[in-house]
């Protein structure tokens, strides 16, 4: 009932109409997905919705990531057939592409949520995108998954009663969520709903799917949090889009054989595992090379021949966060064409789209928000495009660029108990808009007992008398430092929940001289 204001949003209920219609006269309907979380779950949503009401006039169409976000030509050449194109996680600014398609003869509907490129989208029959600036809604932080449940509620309710009616809880819902998370949507206001209620589903172990893919993680009867979905589930099936291919992630999802279900999720894990090892691979060498003078300039690109063009953008996120903090973007050069391509990650207080819009000029294609994008230049503009994000960046005050976090509360250790932890989980899930509780203590003995890790990477600390502790990449992060057992510091921490030793744990932000 909460979301029920949200099946009023801008084209809505006329896109459920037009849908309803198509599938009454019979119409082929060509749907196409995002080759990311976002648009793999949208595009399994819609599939589920179709074979549960019996509906077996379609094809589903995920682009390789060789061929650039967006809808593909040729799904629109090779199905011109069809009456009806239903574009997901994509098609706002695909003005040829929709263009070519109703020249066809195709009514098409776009349900997307990325930024209108110039202010103006796509010539489509019904666009379904918050962000549009017609659009009433008063959340505009919908990713395509969440849009999608609620126009197959609309669907559902235009079919008038002439197909079955199916229930749209259990595996929508756990899509929808999942989708939700792995874009990093904020879990706030409708996001917060469908993600809550998401992972009740996933909890209760009703969607296949997702339950042999918690067991090949890992994950095996762990109550699942949204940083489950967004550390373990979500790189899962994001991996065979930027490893392989996308389409393997969409059948995984969508199908209903339990032997065919354990091999999808065996092979998610062999591609991701791979994935982890190109990522880390990349960021070493980005490390290598990020120089003093670099360290000087409020914005980093880097490119490189070498680089998987499927990991750059998650690599640019670990960038931001562990070796530069400022808009960054990694990117793979194709010598052969003579073209750069890749992501950009942002941090709070920068427009990165703004700042691309001031790029445009200089760039062959973009896309994307205020804190990630994606990119196709020209190399011989790479060097003029570094010139002039960084120059977009000086007009910016210099206090954006210094990383900061926010303590929630001052917390006496004495006080972290199974109880605090339990009560902690009330205001799950936790993530984008609703960061994890995070707490200080003042001048506690910190004690060092080790690092752990195949790479002895993290740490594993004790902070006052009893505060088991770890400190992720901890070794890392604090690698010049020179420990003193038992030494008074402050520290920054959340609280975990130790599931071997039915405990908490302290996870450690920040220690030192710090307030």
């Amino acid at each position: 009932k909460d979301l029920e204001s949200s099946l009023a949003m801008r084209g809505m209920g006329e896109g459920a109409e037009l849908m309803a219609r198509h599938i009454f006269k019979g119409s082929k309907l060509l749907l196409i997905g995002d080759y990311d979380c976002d648009g793999i779950t949208a595009l399994a949503q819609v599939v589920i919705f179709l074979r549960d009401i019996g509906y077996k006039n379609f094809v589903s169409v995920i682009p390789l990531r060789s061929e650039g976000y967006g809808i593909p030509v040729r799904a629109i050449v090779e199905h011109s057939d069809a009456g009806l194109l239903v574009a997901l996680d994509c098609g706002t600014n695909e003005r040829g592409s929709i263009a070519a398609a109703r020249e066809q003869g195709m009514d098409t509907i776009i349900i997307d949520h990325h930024e209108l490129n110039g202010g103006f989208a796509a010539p489509s029959n019904i666009l379904i995108n918050p962000k549009q600036p017609e659009c009433p809604s008063n959340f505009k932080d919908y990713c395509a998954a969440g849009l999608t449940l609620l126009f197959l509620a609309g669907l559902r309710r235009s079919l008038k009663g002439v197909f079955p009616r199916p229930n749209l809880g259990a595996k929508y819902l756990a899509l929808a969520a999942v989708g939700t998370v792995a874009d990093m949507a904020p879990l706030t206001d409708g996001n917060r709903i469908l993600v809550k209620h998401g992972l009740c589903s996933l909890n209760r172990g009703s969607v296949a799917t997702f339950r042999q893919l918690a067991k090949t993680a890992g994950l095996h009867e762990k109550p699942l949090t949204a940083g489950h979905i967004a550390y373990y589930l979500g790189p899962r099936i994001n991996a065979a889009g930027r490893m392989a291919d996308a389409l393997t992630a969409f059948r995984f999802l969508v199908s209903e054989s339990p032997d065919e279900i354990e091999a999808f999720a065996a092979e998610l894990s062999h591609y991701n595992a791979k994935r982890q090892y190109e990522e880390d691979s990349i960021l070493r060498q980005v490390r290598g090379r990020y120089t003093p003078e670099l360290s000087r300039r409020r914005t980093l690109v880097m490119a490189d021949p070498g680089w998987h063009a499927g990991i750059v953008g998650i690599v640019g996120s670990r960038v931001v966060r562990e070796i530069h903090y400022g808009p960054a973007v990694i990117l793979t050069v194709d010598e052969r064409h003579g073209i750069a391509r890749g992501s950009a990650r942002s941090v709070p207080g920068f427009d990165l789209y703004g700042a691309l819009k001031e790029c445009d000029d200089l760039l062959l294609k973009w896309g994307g928000h205020r804190m990630a994008a994606g990119m196709t230049l020209s190399l011989d503009n790479l060097e003029r495009f570094a010139r002039r994000l960084e120059n977009i960046a000086m007009k910016y005050p210099p206090e954006i660029f210094l990383p900061k976090g926010t303590v929630d509360v001052e917390l006496d250790l004495g006080l972290v108990s199974p109880r605090l932890s339990e009560a902690l989980t009330q205001l799950e899930p936790f993530g984008i808009g609703n960061p994890t509780p995070t707490f200080a203590a003042r001048q506690v003995t910190v004690s060092v007992l080790g690092t752990f890790g195949k790479d002895g990477s993290h740490l594993r600390l004790v902070l006052g008398k009893t505060g088991d502790a770890i400190c992720w990449e901890g070794a890392i992060q604090f690698k010049d430092r020179k420990w003193r057992n038992g030494e008074l510091l402050d520290a920054v921490f959340q609280i975990d929940w130790d599931d071997f030793r039915r405990k908490p744990v302290l996870v450690v932000k920040d220690i030192g001289r710090l307030f």
